[in-house]
């Protein structure tokens, strides 16, 4: 249980900071579903090389404790596949030149779009050269169907880390030393903004007040 949840807080981790996008997290999301898949058939062939943890103790697993990790991994992937429904749709907005048409729902459309996508050169030379979302908002005209649930999908917030950042930074500003501050939008703008202030520029405006 202790490899599992630390192999969970680092994918968590993996999710925040400033570079972090949706494209990285379904990509990464993907890769731990797919080390689920794994792990898994490593357990029940009895190899266990990737739990650090587990192999560390003195005594080997029981037959009966292997049994019980198997199922606990599996239980895992449902349960990651119940909070992520629609991870199929989220893979081809990332990219639609490596998806099955065949898992795609039938009748909506995407089926035809994206196999008509994956042959068209000029999309493929267009995926390279910009942004996923910047990608689907060129081809919406030509793709309706598939840029319609793409750009959605790619506008979401994929963490709440930005929010505790920002109570955090609110909290430290006005603390309870501080709590007759009653304006702290500027202080708390400042914060959690990635501009740098120039410090320079702004003393260089302001006049000096010489002695008499």
């Amino acid at each position: 249980m202790s490899d599992i949840f630390q192999a969970l807080n680092l994918v968590n981790l993996s999710f925040q900071g400033p570079n972090s996008n949706t494209t990285v997290f379904i990509t990464k999301l993907e890769a731990f579903i797919r080390k689920l898949d794994v792990w898994t058939k490593n357990v029940e062939s009895k190899q266990c090389g990737m739990f650090k943890m587990l192999t560390s103790l003195p005594l080997d697993p029981s037959d009966k404790l292997l049994q019980e990790i198997a199922i606990h991994l599996k239980l895992l992937r449902t349960e990651l596949m119940h909070y992520f429904p629609d991870f199929i749709s989220c893979t081809y907005a990332v990219n639609p030149f490596s998806i099955d048409p065949a898992a795609l729902p039938v009748g909506t459309g995407e089926q035809e779009e994206i196999i008509d996508i994956q042959i068209d050169e000029t999309a493929k030379a267009k995926q390279k050269e910009c942004s996923s979302i910047d990608f689907w908002l060129t081809m919406g005209s030509t793709y309706p169907t598939l840029a319609r649930n793409a750009v959605p999908q790619l506008l979401v917030f994929r963490s709440t880390w930005e929010c505790e950042q920002g109570f955090s930074a609110l909290m430290a500003i006005k603390s309870k030393s501080r709590n007759r501050l009653t304006e702290a939008e500027h202080d708390f703008r400042c914060a959690v903004s990635n501009v740098a202030p120039q410090i320079d520029k702004l003393v260089q405006k302001k006049q000096l007040h010489l002695s008499h």
